[in-house]
């Protein structure tokens, strides 16, 4: 998978095409979701996955080629990693390292971005407590993951089998960073 680190991630392509009802995006959108928001996984998806949106361009000479990406954003379930600056990082050059050696490099790109963002902090809130202190400004990890197919059928499934790549790299970068924060408090 080509791997790419960026400041920010743009918005989405104008006319980009919705690929909802497709059963094998909504179940990898499925899995995913379950999976990240198991016990395995330090982080939380921040806005809902529901699939991804295709689009048609030219990759030649009347070759169209055809696209399909969806956008995730995470961040740590612990309140007190949010705004860990150096655990971000980690995340970010292990999750790049794991990405790098899955996929096709022709087929999937993965864009990552640390962004700080308005979080809103978990844990029960007092009703004295003014609005400022319930969000939080904070990082988060945006993943942009993008696939190319000789059809749309093709590029949609190797974007399902992308999102799976990344979920399988989020649960063991989940593991390695549970194992240094365990390293580092004991």
């Amino acid at each position: 998978m080509r791997v790419v680190v960026a400041k920010e991630i743009a918005g989405r392509i104008e006319g980009a095409n919705k690929a909802s009802g497709d059963a094998g995006a909504s179940l990898a959108v499925r899995n995913f979701l379950v999976a990240i928001e198991s016990e395995d996984s330090l982080l939380s998806v921040v806005k809902p996955l529901t699939g991804c949106s295709g689009e048609d361009s030219m990759d030649g000479p009347g070759r169209p080629s055809n696209m399909y990406s969806g956008d995730i954003v995470l961040e740590f379930r612990e309140p007190g990693h949010i705004r860990q600056k150096s655990l971000h990082f980690l995340l970010l050059e292990k999750l790049t390292e794991l990405l790098k050696e899955d996929g096709s490099q022709e087929s999937l790109e993965a864009t990552l971005c640390l962004t700080q963002e308005g979080i809103s902090v978990r844990g029960s809130v007092n009703a004295s407590e003014s609005q400022e202190m319930r969000s939080q400004e904070g990082m988060v990890l945006r993943i942009r993951l993008t696939a190319k197919g000789d059809s749309r059928e093709q590029a949609l499934l190797r974007w399902g089998l992308g999102l799976a790549h990344v979920q399988q790299a989020l649960l063991f970068t989940s593991r390695h960073l549970r194992l240094r924060l365990t390293q580092t408090d004991g």
